[in-house]
């Protein structure tokens, strides 16, 4: 008899735990919504959240505090950005003002890996593979962020959409707006300005 993955799954259910079994039913009822959908287990989801934490380790060299002092006030964390993002939650949630992000841009052109392999424009999955990739970190970012802190995150123009209904789920009610990037072609003279001035040059 050919497995389905529905045969798959009912094969699963007696290996969960009471908690996983809650998981997956509240996934299953609620698949049906209008807005963003991608392939996501919400059991998988939860045992990436919690997997074992690659833990860091200091390097004195590259490493700066007060004379007379050892504690240091800024911090460079070099490693993967899911690692970094379950650390710093361990200390500075609820702390954080500023988060700005630049994620891979999802185009295909083997600009990015997931799972430790590249995701390619024909990969049949390969949006649902960037949301969740997305969607993992936001939500641990999300816990850094204080009452009054933001979130900027750059995008191009193919995944602004995807992108924005992400965040509405990830941060709802919280979208404030967008800045369109543009390649300046004047100068940068413009006294007491906030953003650079783009010249239009007259033949």
């Amino acid at each position: 008899m050919t497995s389905t993955p529905t045969t798959a799954l009912l094969a699963s259910l007696e290996n969960l735990n009471a908690q996983e079994l809650r998981r997956l039913l509240v996934e299953h009822l609620t698949k049906q919504k209008i807005g963003l959908y991608w392939e996501a287990s919400a059991i998988e989801r939860d045992a990436a959240l919690n997997a074992n934490v690659v833990l860091p380790r200091l390097l004195p060299s590259a490493s700066h505090a007060p004379e007379g002092t050892d504690h240091h006030r800024n911090l460079i964390i070099e490693g993967d950005n899911f690692d970094s993002l379950r650390l710093l939650r361990a200390t500075h949630a609820g702390k954080i003002r500023v988060i700005y992000i630049d994620p891979p841009y999802n185009t295909g052109n083997k600009d990015w890996v997931y799972n430790d392999q590249f995701v390619g424009k024909n990969d049949r999955w390969r949006h649902s593979q960037w949301l969740e990739f997305l969607y993992q970190r936001l939500t641990l970012a999300r816990e850094l962020l204080s009452s009054d802190g933001v979130i900027l995150v750059s995008i191009n123009d193919e995944n602004r959409a995807r992108l924005e209904l992400l965040m509405d789920e990830v941060f709802p009610g919280r979208r404030v707006g967008n800045f369109v990037w543009k390649t300046r072609q004047g100068s940068n003279d413009a006294k007491g300005a906030f953003f650079s001035i783009d010249r239009r040059i007259q033949n």
